[in-house]
């Protein structure tokens, strides 16, 4: 069955003080638990992991992106299935083989809010996850690492640095991305309720890109749905939010060197970054961009090179409105 992204409700249009009836389209936010299946073959467990408030759709694909920027999965034999749940049995129809093609993360999903992820006998469940088994709004993420020393709990490694063919990302290639980033985003378009996060291709072209009302959710689908030949290849993750700490530790986990943000970055995703030697871009639009971290990896002209000047130090409120979402 077809999960509602966006719904019909009636509003109070306000207009020079003048109220006026209609209608408009919000998008969905419903709760999704994840729980896993784990343990030797003769006692198997079920152990709720998470709740997070998303938007339907993918849901699979959002398991398995959380299982593996939380540790949970690093090899392709860890994640024996994932299914939608129905109660206590399972909705057969939803249920897709962890090893399948993950082109689309099907819109079909079975029509329920909880997702059970079969692990394989040899996987433990890392000692943080059993403290969080609680509702998380869509406003933030679900993430255990709640330090630097965390995400190497995790199995975080830096990151290495760009090798001779790996085309550098200049202003040109990013305006091209934020372009086709806004283009591509449907759901926001008909809710403007959204957030967007999209995975780049070697060649700055646009592989795969996912809505949802929280960031965290958006860029744990589009991790879960790409492949690990997919993942190793990209240039680049492209945001509609801010460059929270949340989502540079999804970034480092899923190995992709370049993090965008349209949005402002916070001071633990800055060290972040340069801890795990992540590219970080924030406040980008149009041409212009902040580079935060790893600058090695974004190409500037020598004429700009010659142009540049001491930053001056930044005066509170001195920044610019900026159509970011949070």
């Amino acid at each position: 069955m077809h999960r509602k992204l966006a719904t019909d409700t009636l509003v109070v249009r306000v207009a020079r003080g003048v109220p006026e009836g209609a209608r408009d389209l919000v998008a969905v936010e419903e709760p999704l638990a994840i729980v896993a299946e784990h343990g030797p073959p003769e006692a198997r467990e079920r152990t709720p992991l998470a709740v997070t408030m998303r938007t339907p759709g993918h849901d699979l694909d959002l398991a398995r992106g959380f299982l593996r920027s939380e540790g949970v999965v690093r090899a392709p034999g860890d994640l024996l299935a994932l299914r939608h749940c129905a109660g206590t049995r399972d909705a057969r129809r939803g249920e897709r083989d962890a090893g399948a093609t993950r082109h689309a993360g099907s819109e079909r999903d079975a029509g329920s809010n909880r997702v059970r992820a079969v692990l394989a006998p040899g996987v433990t469940l890392p000692p943080r996850l059993f403290n969080r088994r609680f509702p998380t709004t869509s406003a933030c993420g679900i993430c255990g690492a709640a330090s630097l020393d965390a995400l190497h709990a995790l199995g975080a490694r830096p990151l290495g640095p760009a090798g001779p063919d790996a085309p550098a990302l200049d202003a040109r290639a990013l305006r091209s991305m934020l372009e086709a980033l806004e283009a591509a985003q449907t759901c926001f378009r008909h809710t403007g309720g959204t957030h967007a996060a999209a995975l780049f291709d070697q060649r700055h072209r646009l592989a795969l890109l996912r809505e949802d009302v929280g960031r965290h959710n958006a860029l744990d689908k589009v991790i879960g749905a790409a492949t690990d030949e997919a993942l190793h290849a990209a240039s680049a993750l492209v945001m509609t939010s801010r460059a929270s700490f949340e989502l540079v530790h999804k970034a480092v986990m899923a190995r992709v060197p370049v993090l965008v943000t349209v949005g402002a970055a916070s001071s633990l995703a800055v060290e972040a970054a340069e801890r795990f030697g992540l590219t970080l871009i924030a406040f980008a639009r149009d041409d212009r961009f902040n580079v935060y971290a790893g600058a090695e990896r974004v190409a500037f002209s020598e004429s700009a090179g010659r142009r540049a000047r001491t930053p001056a130090p930044v005066e509170p409120g001195s920044r610019p409105p900026m159509e970011a979402r949070g």
